[in-house]
């Protein structure tokens, strides 16, 4: 379950962004995970609720938003959401691509009382 090794560094990645602050509580982790990331949302709540039971993110609320795969057309240039396989330019119909976002995994924010 690669979920848990993903999450614990995403909550070390939470700890280093708040180091230098006076953060008494972190109460939301909002993370992005593209649709082409291979990863399970469940599994990955799973593993925060695992690692938050005590300290300073005791409680927190963990938001996953999924963000679209997108494509770019290597023929016509032409930038698409991907729905689903086979990968085929809605524009020219070609399948030669390369994916331009959708496989990434951030945090997009953090809400944290100082």
């Amino acid at each position: 379950m690669h979920e848990t090794v993903l999450m614990r560094n995403l909550l070390d990645t939470v700890e280093q962004a708040i180091e230098n602050h006076n953060v008494k509580r972190v109460n939301r982790v909002v993370i992005s995970v593209g649709k082409l990331a291979n990863v399970l949302p469940d599994a990955l709540s799973f593993a925060f609720e695992a690692m938050t039971q005590d300290g300073i993110m005791k409680g927190a609320e963990l938001e996953i938003k999924s963000m679209p795969a997108v494509a770019h057309c290597d023929d016509c240039g032409a930038e698409y959401q991907v729905d689903g396989f086979p990968i085929v330019c809605p524009a020219c119909k070609s399948a030669g691509f390369r994916i331009i976002s959708g496989e990434e995994v951030y945090i997009q924010s953090i809400d944290c009382e100082e």
